[in-house]
Formats: C-alpha cells, structure tokens, sequence
C-alpha cells in the first residue's frame, strides 16, 4: 500500500496514515504474524531442594505418565497413570509427597486435572502454591517439557529394543540420578538427599565402615581387661583426686553416663563422674583384703610368718575315715654354715651304727643323719 501511495499521491505523514488504516482494519488484523519473541525470562533458581516442582503428562506408547521434575535438584519422577482424573492424579502427588514432602510451589499446564476444584483444594489444604503456565503455551513449564522429552527417549529406546518398558525407565532413572547434572554439575541425588545412590559398581570400593570397625575390634582384643560392670544404687569406693590424702573413697552410684561412665553420688551434693577403672564395689571382705595387700604390706607379711607351716610331709589325710593324722616325728639337726668346713653330726646321735643294730634302729640313724 505504501509503494502504489507513493506513485500517485503525496502528503505529509502519508506512511503513519497507512499504517494506522491497516491497523484498523479486522481483516489485516485476523491474518497478521506473530510478534518477535519477547527476551528469555528463565524461573529463578529456587535455594532449597523440592521447593517448585514441575508437572505434565507424557502420552508414548498407548500409555500415559506423570512427570515430575524439582527445578533446584532435577530429581525426575516417573509415574504410570492408568487414568488421568483430578482423583488419580492426586493420589499420585499423594505418593511423591510421602517420600519427599510438600513443596512450596507446583507449576503446571492448564490441562483439565489440574484445573479442577478438587485439585485446588488439594493444593490449598497442603499449603501448596499452585501456578499454571499460559494456555497453549508449553514453553512456560519448560522445566516439564524437557523432563517429558526425556523420558520418552527412554521408553522409546525401551520398545525398539522390546524391553520391558516399567524396567527400563526404572534403570533409566537410577542412571539418570546419580550421574551430574549438566546445569547444576552435581547428581540430582546429591542435590536432594546429599549422598548417591548405592549401584553395583559401589561394591568395588572398600567399605570405610567396615574397616574401622575391623581396626577397632583389634584394638579390643589387643588392650584385653576384664569386664566389668557396677548398678545403679550400689555402694562403691570411687577414687579420691582431693587433696585429702585418701585413695578411695566411698560414695553410691547415681546413674551411667556412658557405656563404661558412671555418675558417683558422694554426699553432701558432691558428685564425681568416675570411669568403671576408677571404681571398686564395696565388698567389705574384698576390700579389706585388697587394702591389706596395697596399703599395708607389712601386716600382711607377719601374718604370712606367724602362720604354721604344714607340709605334705607332715600331715596326711585318711581317705577311709577322713582323719588327719601327724607324721612320725623326726629328730631335729643343728645347721652348720657352709664356711664351717665339714658338718659334724649332732652330739645326740651315734657316730656311727653299732654292728649289730637292728633294722628300727638302723633307720633310726639315717634319719638323723638326714
């Protein structure tokens, strides 16, 4: 129109007053192209882990599924719908969200399950913020389009392969989440539940925990000791760092701490937390002998001296009637030291036996010799 205008007719403005007839006119406007696209605006990036999800339905293979993808992680979950009602597709949330809770945020199609008052409702009691993207407009729930485009690649390379098709996408997934992602450089498995997923090829490395636990059982059995063990209420001597001067010090035990701690109640509210090292039941008997043996070792050696000797020489028991019975009495021998040259029997024995002794008396002088 501008071009023939020009050929004929001149005013000024003439090319604004064209374009303001074309624009009135409803037939020029009903066959009009497109804008140019406006500038990407991308969502934001949310901080937290399963903060907005992403959620659509992915018709491939005479089956329908429901794909949900957190934007934070790109954790993706895959679900099979056998009916895409507002009921079904809840009950599918319902599942997600006992695994890994309510998000803040579900951006969604305006497809009809999402856009019914049940679902609205479902959203509105859990506390979730429902956001739709434009109509007919799939580029505003990008996140969920590319989630849907991906997984169909798997079930399609499933059916080509004839595979069972729930296995593969499982496989799939597992793959999927543990490898890093390339806009967040971590694994969606990391991203959400900090730590990756336990696969087959993990079982080649060596098990950290099983190794410290091997170490410390060595250690156990190297340091040895004997097991013990006090209750709650017993009377116990605890050991006494005052500066008092006493050693142990009796006190009841308050209550156990630790596997081998325990809290000692000493009187007067003082407490003194003791390892079962630094504790000694309060067996008087024990005690005393143990004290005995520790504190006084003097006592302990008289009493070790002044105890009669009995030798197996000496004394003998019948088995028939059970009674002790004393040995034959030996004659007792003066003991000469070394340095004194040869010993000399003793005045009261003979020098030598008379020729014509008896055999009683023989023995009688070698007893003496002895």
């Amino acid at each position: 129109m501008k071009n023939i205008s020009r050929h004929y007719v001149y005013w000024p403005g003439i090319d604004g007053d064209i374009e303001a007839i074309c624009r009135a006119c409803s037939a020029c406007r009903a066959v009009r192209d497109a804008p140019p696209h406006a500038p990407l605006h991308p969502w934001e990036y949310p901080l937290n882990p399963w903060s907005r999800l992403h959620a659509d339905f992915a018709d491939c293979g005479g089956k329908r599924y429901l794909i949900v993808v957190d934007s934070h992680s790109k954790w993706i979950e895959a679900i099979l719908m056998r009916n895409t009602d507002a009921r079904t597709t809840i009950l599918a949330f319902r599942a997600i969200f006992a695994r890994f809770g309510f998000p803040e945020q579900l951006v969604t199609d305006n497809g009809p399950p999402f856009l019914s008052n049940e679902f609205k409702k479902f959203c509105v009691e859990n506390c979730i913020k429902h956001v739709t993207s434009a109509p007919y407009r799939p580029q505003g729930n990008g996140a969920a389009e590319n989630a849907v485009k991906t997984i169909k690649k798997a079930i399609k390379r499933a059916l080509h392969e004839g595979a069972d098709v729930p296995t593969a996408i499982n496989t799939f997934l597992f793959q999927y989440r543990n490898c890093e992602h390339a806009t967040t450089g971590v694994s969606p498995a990391v991203a959400l539940m900090r730590r990756r997923l336990r696969g087959r090829l993990d079982a080649l490395r060596p098990d950290r925990a099983a190794g410290v636990q091997a170490a410390q059982e060595r250690q156990v059995t190297s340091a040895g000791g004997t097991p013990r063990s006090v209750n709650v209420g017993d009377v116990v001597f605890a050991r006494d760092y005052t500066l008092r001067g006493e050693k142990w010090s009796e006190g009841r035990i308050k209550s156990q701490t630790g596997p081998v701690s325990y809290t000692v109640d000493m009187g007067q509210g003082i407490e003194w937390r003791r390892h079962v090292d630094q504790i000694i039941p309060a067996n008087k008997d024990r005690f005393s002998l143990s004290r005995a043996s520790v504190c006084n070792p003097d006592e302990q050696l008289n009493a070790r001296v002044n105890m009669p000797e009995v030798g197996a020489d000496e004394a003998f028991e019948d088995a028939s009637d059970g009674e002790v019975m004393a040995a034959p009495e030996q004659p007792q021998t003066e003991h000469f030291p070394a340095s004194a040259g040869v010993l000399t029997p003793p005045v009261d024995a003979p020098a030598a036996p008379p020729p014509d002794a008896s055999a009683r008396a023989l023995r009688a002088w070698k007893r003496a010799q002895r």
